[in-house]
């Protein structure tokens, strides 16, 4: 192992891991977008990649956020590809949504990190 042994909180990954099951099997059934608790189709891609952002930083805290955020993002990318071949609206505006989901749960963390960092010297 390296210097740095990468910790893995396993209860919270079991949790990541099933919420990115749940999220990848609700956006490939057929269904209508317009219904539930929140209609607007980009506020559902917003809130579910910040939600996995949340667990999986915490799932892995010790892994670096932009690779976490860009492993999230590809994971949006095939969603959206899978997306297409299901019968399903595919769309560049939904893999923003992602990204921007992702970017509001980690700017703050980079922040607080970048602010920590500071304080020190």
């Amino acid at each position: 192992m390296s210097a740095r042994a990468r910790k893995i909180n396993r209860l919270v990954f079991v949790v990541f891991v099933a919420a990115s099951a749940f999220a990848l099997w609700r956006a490939l059934i057929p269904g209508d977008d317009t219904v539930g608790l929140i209609p607007w189709d980009k506020a559902k891609h917003f809130i579910v990649f910040y939600v996995l952002s949340i667990l999986a930083s915490l799932a892995l805290p010790q892994s670096r956020l932009h690779r976490i955020g860009l492993v999230l993002l590809a994971f949006g990318g095939a969603i959206e590809i899978l997306q297409g071949f299901v019968g399903r609206d595919a769309s560049w505006f939904d893999l923003f949504a992602d990204a921007c989901g992702i970017s509001a749960a980690f700017g703050p963390m980079l922040v607080s990190k970048w602010w920590r960092a500071e304080a020190r010297f």
